[in-house]
């Protein structure tokens, strides 16, 4: 209810709303009303109470809620947003959300992750108040093996998101990492559910893991030269919630790309993906191999030439520069 009062308060932005007004609208009585004012207040929004001219919220912090996200997002789309503080992995948690409808799109948003992880397993740094954790639960009807290359499409829309609210263009490193200046500012996980029998896709998740307003010296000191944040890149730390918000509406149209196979993804990704017609390793659980990364597949897997002139398309593994 916290939340439906603050988006009343939101959409109305600038101007007195009365407290029977959202007492009707809502179907709670004027003393909630005010409770929930006072909450809101407690948590650092800034909202005038009048006597007979209501309430007018006139400063939001920049918080992960609901209230402050849902304005912003586009009219056309009308996806959930789940919002939370604190949260172990919002991977994990929307593997386990029970969807109402699952024509619909989710997102699951946090603040802070206590148990975030990226690909292999690998732990992903998820602090409070500085960066966004968003994962995003859809339900497409298609072929499981194709599920992977969503990698892409999100990635190309945090690039958009990014350019969005922040005006730099970051870049790609093949397959799911954004960079600045050879900095990683954002990981994505990619997974999938099957069922046993059908072979059909219960779910697939999309997780992105953005660095917001770290300064360099707030890494922890074995990712400090390779981790970079958007503050660092653009001088000034975007507000978390718009650029929630902005990802939420590419991602959205992603998604619809996604299931079109529109070819405007594969061009906008590989316009940006710096590992093309680069030396490099493509790093395996079990080996380390040099190649020469040739192109993108039309399926965004990276087309490399072994140095015995043998070819390969790549769609799993790591790759890294060999003038690293």
């Amino acid at each position: 209810m916290k939340n439906q009062v603050l988006l009343l308060l939101k959409e109305n932005a600038g101007q007195f709303i009365s407290g029977s007004f959202i007492s009707s609208k809502l179907g709670i009585s004027r003393a909630a009303v005010w409770k929930i004012v006072q909450n809101l207040q407690a948590e650092g929004f800034t909202i005038e109470a009048v006597t007979r001219r209501g309430y007018r919220l006139t400063h939001a912090p920049d918080r992960l809620v609901p209230g402050n996200i849902l304005p912003l997002l586009a009219k056309e789309h009308a996806p959930h947003v789940i919002c939370f503080p604190s949260i172990s992995s919002t991977n994990d948690y929307a593997k386990t959300y029970s969807c109402p409808d699952l024509k619909k799109n989710y997102y699951f948003a946090a603040e802070e992750q206590t148990g975030g992880r990226g690909r292999r397993g690998r732990s992903f740094y998820s602090p409070p108040g500085t960066g966004l954790y968003l994962t995003g639960l859809y339900h497409p009807q298609i072929d499981p093996s194709a599920a992977s290359i969503f990698t892409a499409y999100a990635a190309v829309a945090v690039c958009r998101a990014v350019e969005e609210v922040c005006g730099f263009s970051p870049d790609i490193k093949w397959p799911n990492d954004i960079l600045w200046k050879g900095r990683k500012l954002c990981g994505i996980l990619t997974e999938m559910a099957l069922e046993g029998e059908s072979r059909s896709i219960q779910y697939m998740i999309s997780g992105i893991g953005v660095n917001v307003g770290q300064e360099e010296a707030d890494f922890p000191e074995d990712i400090r030269e390779i981790a970079g944040s958007l503050k660092m890149a653009a001088g000034k730390a975007p507000r978390r919630d718009a650029l929630c918000a902005a990802l939420i509406n590419e991602l959205e149209k992603a998604y619809e790309g996604f299931l079109k196979t529109d070819p405007s993804y594969r061009s906008f990704y590989e316009s940006r993906c710096i590992t093309l017609e680069k030396d490099i390793f493509i790093i395996t659980a079990q080996e380390k191999t040099p190649a020469f990364a040739e192109a993108l597949s039309d399926d965004f897997g990276l087309v490399a030439r072994y140095e015995d002139g043998r070819r390969e398309t790549v769609y799993a593994g790591e790759v890294s520069s060999r003038l690293q």
